[in-house]
C-alpha cells in the first residue's frame, strides 16, 4: 500500500500548495481520490503513469475537490485513452462533468462510467477478489463522503507446529493456507484457526475531508492502518 499527496491546500491552489487530490496504489491498483486544481500536473511531477487510473473517488462538489476533474478527462482523450473510468462520487457528479464535456464538445475515446452516491450510509462502492471500497458518510454543506480502502485477507501463514502434532501431510497444507478446516482420519474437524497464525497482515486507508465532528464514523475507521484527516 503506497499513497502519494498530490495536493491537500485547502480552497485555493498556491505557488508551492495544490487542493486536495491523492493517489493509492493498493493490489495491483491505482485510485485517484479527489481532483483539485492541479492534479495533472502534480500525477506528471510525481511519474505517475495515467493510463493506470481506472477508478476515480470524489468525496463532494466543492471545487477544491473536483474542478481538476474535467481538464483530466479531457487529457485522457488527447492521450487516445481506449480503457474504461469509473467515477464514483455524490449525485450531481455526472451532470457536471457531461455538460462540460457537451459544452466543450469533446467526446471521450473510452468508456466513462459513473456512479453516484444519495445514501447518507456506508455503501460498497467497488470489491473483487483483494480489497473492498466502502464511502464513510462526512458531515459538511454539501453531500460529502470519505472511503474507506481495506484489502482482503490473503492466505494465511500455517502454524507447522500445530500441522505436525495432528500428523498433518504437507499436501494439505495449500488448502489450509486458504481457510480450509481439515479433518483428520478418526473424522475429527480441527478448525482453521488452530492450524494458521493470523498475523495481522491486511492493510486499510481510511480517507476522511471536510466534515464537522462526527462520533457515529468512529467505529468505521477504528483500526485502519492509516487515517487521512483534513481539517482547517
Amino acid at each position: 500500500m503506497k499513497l502519494t499527496i498530490l495536493g491537500c491546500h485547502s480552497a485555493t491552489p498556491r505557488d508551492n500548495a495544490r487542493p486536495t487530490a491523492q493517489v493509492l496504489e493498493m493490489k495491483g491498483h491505482l485510485f485517484l481520490i479527489d481532483c483539485g486544481e492541479g492534479t495533472q500536473m502534480a500525477l506528471r511531477k510525481n511519474s505517475i503513469k495515467f493510463s493506470r487510473i481506472k477508478h476515480i473517488f470524489i468525496s463532494h462538489l466543492h471545487g477544491d475537490h473536483v474542478y481538476g476533474l474535467i481538464g483530466l478527462i479531457s487529457t485522457f482523450c488527447l492521450l487516445s485513452r481506449e480503457s474504461e473510468l469509473t467515477i464514483y462520487g455524490p449525485k450531481g457528479i455526472k451532470e457536471l462533468i457531461l455538460l462540460q464535456l457537451k459544452l466543450a464538445k469533446v467526446y471521450t475515446s473510452y468508456d466513462l462510467r459513473f456512479r453516484e452516491s444519495v445514501e447518507n450510509i456506508p455503501q460498497v462502492l467497488l470489491e473483487d477478489d483483494s480489497l473492498t471500497v466502502t464511502t464513510i458518510p462526512l458531515e459538511h454543506r454539501v453531500f460529502t463522503q470519505g472511503f474507506l480502502f481495506q484489502e482482503k485477507p490473503g492466505d494465511k501463514r500455517l502454524d507447522i507446529v500445530a500441522c505436525e502434532e495432528y500428523g498433518i501431510d504437507h499436501a494439505y497444507y495449500r488448502k489450509i493456507k486458504q481457510g480450509h478446516d481439515f479433518t483428520l482420519d478418526n473424522g475429527e474437524v480441527i478448525s482453521n484457526e488452530e492450524l494458521t497464525i493470523n498475523d495481522g497482515t491486511s492493510k486499510s486507508y481510511a480517507f476522511c475531508s471536510d466534515t464537522v465532528y462526527k462520533e457515529d464514523m468512529v467505529p468505521q475507521i477504528t483500526r485502519v492502518t492509516a487515517l487521512y484527516h483534513e481539517s482547517t
